[in-house]
Formats: C-alpha cells, sequence, structure tokens
C-alpha cells in the first residue's frame, strides 16, 4: 500500500471512528451518568497514554508539559466541552450533537482571522453565514418560535460545548505552533489533565457516588480507545502525508457517518428544518477547510479532537 493511500485511509478511518463516537455515547448515557462518563473514558484514555510514554522511555518529556500552563488550559477546556456535550446528549439526539460539534470548525476559522492573522477570503466570510443559518435550523428545527423544552436545551449545550472546543482548537494551534512540540507527548498530556479535571465535576454533579456496573459500559472503553487514542493517531500520522485541505474535506465523514449511524441504530430521523441546516453545516464546513497546506488544521472531536 503506497504511503499516500495509506494516509487517506488513516484520515477517513480516524473520521469513522470519531464519527461513531456520538451514537455510541448515547446509549451510554441510557444508563451512565454523563459526568462519570466523561471522566472514565478520560481515565482508561490516560492509563493507556501513560503506559504507552512509560514503555517508550519518555515520562520526563510528559512531565515537562504537564507543567506547561497552556497545556493544563488544554486540558482543562477539554474536559468542560466534553462535560457539555455529554450533558447536552441526555437532551438531544445524536445527529443534532455531531452536526452542532463540528460546526466549531466555522467559529475557529472566524476567530483565526483576529488572533492569527489567517486569510479570510470569501468562502470563509460565506462560511460564516451559511453555518449561522445551519446551526439556527439544526437547534430550533427552523421555528420562528420556539420554547425552551428538553431538545432545546440539549442542543444549547452541545453548541455551547462547541463554542467551549473552539477555544481548545485555537489554544492547540498555538501550542503546536512552537515546531519542538512532540504530539504524541502533546496528546498524553492532554487526555491525562482532561481526565484530572474531569473529576471534581462528576463527584460534584454526578448522580450518586459512584455508578452501578450496567449493560450499556461497554461504552466507556470503546469510547476511550476507539473514539479518542486510536483515531487521534491515525488522524496525525494521516495528516503528516497529506495537505491540511485534503485532510480537512476527508473529515466531513465524520458528520455523515455520525448521521447515518444514528439512523441505523438509533432510529433517528432528522427533521425538515434540521435536515436543511445539515446540508448548510456541511456545506459551510467545506468552505472554511480551504485552507492553504501551511495552515494548521484540527481534528474533531477528541482533541478536536
Amino acid at each position: 500500500m503506497s504511503g499516500s493511500r495509506g494516509a487517506v485511509l488513516a484520515t477517513i478511518g480516524s473520521a469513522l471512528l470519531w464519527g461513531s463516537s456520538f451514537a455510541v455515547i448515547k446509549i451510554g448515557l441510557a444508563a451512565i451518568d454523563p459526568y462519570w462518563f466523561v471522566f472514565f473514558r478520560f481515565a482508561i484514555a490516560s492509563l493507556l497514554s501513560l503506559a504507552f510514554v512509560a514503555a517508550v522511555g519518555r515520562l520526563g518529556d510528559l512531565g515537562g508539559l504537564l507543567r506547561n500552563r497552556l497545556v493544563l488550559w488544554l486540558g482543562v477546556t477539554n474536559a468542560l466541552g466534553f462535560i457539555l456535550q455529554f450533558k447536552g446528549q441526555t437532551l438531544t439526539s445524536a445527529g443534532n450533537a455531531a452536526l452542532l460539534v463540528n460546526s466549531s470548525t466555522i467559529y475557529v476559522a472566524l476567530a483565526s482571522r483576529f488572533l492569527f492573522r489567517e486569510r479570510f477570503g470569501p468562502l470563509k466570510v460565506l462560511a460564516v453565514i451559511v453555518g449561522v443559518a445551519g446551526v439556527y435550523l439544526v437547534t430550533t428545527g427552523g421555528r420562528l418560535s420556539v420554547t425552551l423544552g428538553s431538545g432545546l436545551r440539549g442542543n444549547m449545550l452541545v453548541l455551547a460545548a462547541a463554542f467551549v472546543w473552539t477555544a481548545f482548537i485555537l489554544l492547540d494551534k498555538k501550542i503546536i505552533g512552537n515546531r519542538h512540540v512532540d504530539l504524541t507527548m502533546l496528546t498524553a498530556a492532554t487526555v491525562t489533565v482532561t481526565a484530572v479535571a474531569a473529576l471534581p465535576a462528576a463527584l460534584l454533579l454526578g448522580h450518586g457516588a459512584f455508578p452501578r456496573p450496567s449493560a450499556e459500559w461497554w461504552t466507556v472503553p470503546y469510547t476511550s480507545i476507539l473514539c479518542t487514542v486510536i483515531p487521534f493517531f491515525l488522524w496525525t500520522w494521516g495528516l503528516r502525508r497529506v495537505t491540511a485541505t485534503a485532510s480537512s474535506i476527508m473529515m466531513l465523514s465524520e458528520v455523515i457517518f455520525a448521521l447515518v449511524l444514528a439512523g441505523i441504530i438509533l432510529g433517528e430521523r432528522l427533521a425538515p428544518g434540521a435536515l436543511a441546516g445539515s446540508g448548510l453545516i456541511i456545506l459551510a464546513v467545506v468552505f472554511a477547510s480551504r485552507e492553504t497546506r501551511h495552515e494548521l488544521v484540527a481534528g474533531p472531536d477528541v482533541v478536536p479532537e
């Protein structure tokens, strides 16, 4: 298999694994408290990452990153984003969550114009306009007058998570701007801080001192391994061999796969207004992802991802 073909398969594979997380999370939330779910997901991911770092003899490098204030803020921001998403998904559909979470690409494009002086041409202006319209349609179902029901509250929580991850991605881009930062070590440090930062929320806000085991607990190791550790390394490996633009376009399969899987497994169907909004968000992400080869691109979901 050629390097470029392998990179394409790795990138698409990471997108599909990240896309599967939304339906799997929805299944797990039927029995697992959202705050504890976030903590256990990242606790397992951090243990795996630490084991890998120890195996390659680089615990000293990891210690240096864990003393970096920017890395600490990166982990705290990541924890907050997942807490908002998981709590929101107890009230809204997996499909809506996938669309709203990935709308962060649009906000990153807008914020990068002011923070990093990135080029902001007509396509990105159009992305913001189309994306905002799409988010409105998905969040409200296209209704001009809406009541603050559980679905709308859930959508707003997930949308808040997308804004938090906008800050996460911008901070991540600032850290990665230092060419001496090792992405493997940064990932291990981020998931470790995320787990530590998520624990107080689980203890203070989680229902009960410790969740009871249930049939849905398979979703915790699934999201830890197959939606956190493995896809990030696949995506990073692929990004070193394909352009940022190509990677961004391929990552759109995450949203599409998430919607398809939510329909097959959970029986979810988007309302007409939300269906139109989903098309606008996907189109906006395409526009916002038209970056040059030398610009950095951020991954979705877990070390947004």
